[in-house]
């Protein structure tokens, strides 16, 4: 005699159809196709509610494509609460946060992101292609003086730093430089 499957067989089926479908997702995220990774996402959440990375990346694309940035910066934040700032899960907190033009709350969730896993290169290279302020030179002028900008530019240029922010897009933040660059040329 054949019964129901129990639950947890049918929990552990829906986390791998979700995880399936994430990395199908995650395909059609970076070949460009957000309107299917949305779709895809989607289905993955709805299998898999309490998925984290599958909710993570439903709310990304929620910003990116529905424009929807309350129900997208909430799933993102969950998903951090659910699995802690996992370095994938911390460059969704940041791509939101930067489709949403919040540059400071990017730079915050990489950071929370190096403090757990230090080293981990994508954070690296979107916390690199986010860029990081250093103070005006002339303190008790305002950063937007015309006299600090001129001289904050010459520090840079005397110090040899790269610019204060080379190019950070929501679609390739955390991508290392070497990958973007082929991804570019394919």
């Amino acid at each position: 005699m054949i019964g129901p499957r129990p639950v947890n067989d049918e929990r552990r089926a829906a986390g791998e159809e979700a995880s399936a479908a994430v990395d199908l997702g995650l395909r059609l995220f970076r070949s460009g196709d957000l309107v299917g990774a949305h779709a895809t996402f989607e289905r993955a959440h709805r299998r898999a509610p309490r998925e984290a990375r599958a909710m993570s990346w439903y709310g990304v694309t929620l910003v990116l494509v529905e424009r929807n940035s309350n129900l997208g910066v909430l799933y993102c934040d969950q998903a951090v609460r659910l699995a802690g700032p996992e370095p994938d899960l911390a460059l969704n907190q940041a791509r939101v946060a930067l489709a949403l033009g919040q540059r400071e709350r990017a730079v915050r969730a990489i950071g929370r992101g190096l403090d757990r896993t230090p080293g981990d290169p994508g954070l690296e290279a979107a916390q690199s292609a986010l860029g990081w302020r250093r103070r005006p030179v002339l303190p008790f002028l305002p950063r937007g003086n015309p006299l600090n900008v001129w001289l904050g530019k010459l520090r840079a240029r005397l110090r040899g730093g790269p610019p204060i922010a080379p190019d950070a897009s929501p679609l390739t933040l955390g991508i290392p430089p070497s990958q973007s660059r082929s991804r570019a040329d394919a």
